[in-house]
């Protein structure tokens, strides 16, 4: 997989200070409704302003902003220029096979593009136009020369052109979730939304993403889900399924999976065995003091939507063992100790109706990807007969 990032770089004209380029988005912010906070645990979206050692740029990157849409560049990039009276350079990089550059200079109403790469299927149509970098970049032979090299990492090119720029390549590759890996620099702006009331809506789960396949025995398996209602604590998590009552299958390296901050982490849990309410039995693990987050916030910016729906997702992770006759009985439970009606599960065939209907639409599936990559023989099909 190839990398992702989008960034933008303020060019000091010799007036511009760190402390400038922060208050000036800091009004923009305002503009629009957002305020200023301290932390980022308060905090809606991030902001972070890296200068370079020598002063030339200042850097800018956020969870707030990308530049798939180079039009979402333009409408950052042309006030700012305009407040600040400088160039603004805008990068995007999309997973290696293409990248763009766009210097904007609203006073002299400069709208410089230069690209490398294939852009098939995003949509970008525009070309390269290098004339208007001729003023912009020192040494514009070099400039030229790599801006019609074929590259196997886009992003490479940044790294030949940053003499001619004078923007070190380890600023004009970062994105916001890189920063504190790459140690640079950075100064931190938080900013909330306006009204930011806590939703009254309830707790409401809803499954995000599970396996397509029956269970694997002695291997991870892992569900995921998200709250589309209001912040709740409390969860009871349930394996439920006839396989319980005699221990038919087991499970082992149980665990909630949370995203923050770029990592996973896993919180471990036991499973204990229980009668249930109408005499059938389960796996349960109960936790009064889990955090339930709230819904994500749709006005938010998308790539910051985005960034909490992985943070926020509630992963459940586990190993089951014994007899495969019994895995499409394996289900999921999540129940909400504040609205038990909230609560979300799954087990493999639920979106077919019935194991029946299941093995019928797995099948089909495999054969014609087989069938596709012309190794029908190698199709691993499903027998009604050894599943109970």
């Amino acid at each position: 997989m190839g990398n992702w990032f989008s960034n933008l770089s303020v060019r000091n004209n010799g007036k511009i200070t760190l402390d400038d380029v922060a208050e000036t988005i800091g009004k923009a912010a305002a503009s629009r409704g957002w305020s200023a906070t301290s932390s980022e645990q308060e905090a809606d979206v991030s902001l972070a302003v890296v200068p370079d050692e020598k002063g030339r740029w200042f850097s800018v990157y956020s969870d707030a902003f990308a530049f798939d849409d180079p039009k979402a560049f333009s409408a950052i990039a042309t006030p700012l220029s305009a407040e600040l009276h400088a160039d603004i350079l805008g990068i995007c990089c999309f997973d290696s096979d293409y990248l763009y550059l766009n210097l904007v200079n609203a006073e002299e109403k400069l709208d410089a593009w230069v690209s490398v790469g294939r852009p098939a299927g995003l949509g970008i149509k525009r070309r390269s136009g290098l004339r208007a970098w001729e003023k912009k970049v020192r040494n514009f032979a070099l400039f030229s020369e790599c801006a019609k090299k074929k590259y196997v990492f886009a992003e490479a090119f940044l790294a030949d052109i940053a003499p001619c720029l004078a923007l070190p390549a380890a600023q004009s590759t970062a994105d916001f979730e890189l920063l504190k890996d790459l140690g640079l620099n950075a100064s931190y702006l938080y900013f909330k939304r306006p009204n930011d009331a806590k939703t009254d809506e309830p707790v409401k789960l809803a499954l995000t993403s599970c396996p397509f396949h029956p269970c694997a025995l002695d291997e991870p398996n892992i569900v995921s889900f998200l709250n589309y209602g209001g912040q709740s604590r409390g969860l009871s998590v349930y394996f439920i399924g006839p396989y319980v009552e005699n221990e038919e299958i087991t499970f082992s390296d149980v665990s909630i999976l949370r995203h923050k901050n770029g990592r996973l982490n896993a919180t471990p849990f036991a499973l204990e065995k229980v009668e249930l309410i109408d005499g059938g039995w389960a796996y349960y693990y109960h936790d009064p003091d889990f955090l339930i987050p709230p819904k994500v916030d749709e006005a938010l910016p998308g790539k910051k939507q985005m960034q909490l729906r992985e943070e926020r997702n509630i992963t459940v992770r586990f190993v089951p063992h014994g007899n495969p006759r019994k895995v499409l009985d394996i289900a999921v439970v999540l129940v909400p100790d504040a609205y038990p009606e909230g609560q979300a599960g799954w087990t493999v065939w639920q979106r077919w109706g019935s194991k029946k209907a299941f093995i019928a639409q797995y099948n089909a599936f495999e054969e014609r990807f087989w069938a596709k990559h012309s190794m029908p023989d190698q199709c691993p099909l499903l027998r009604e007969e050894d599943y109970d």
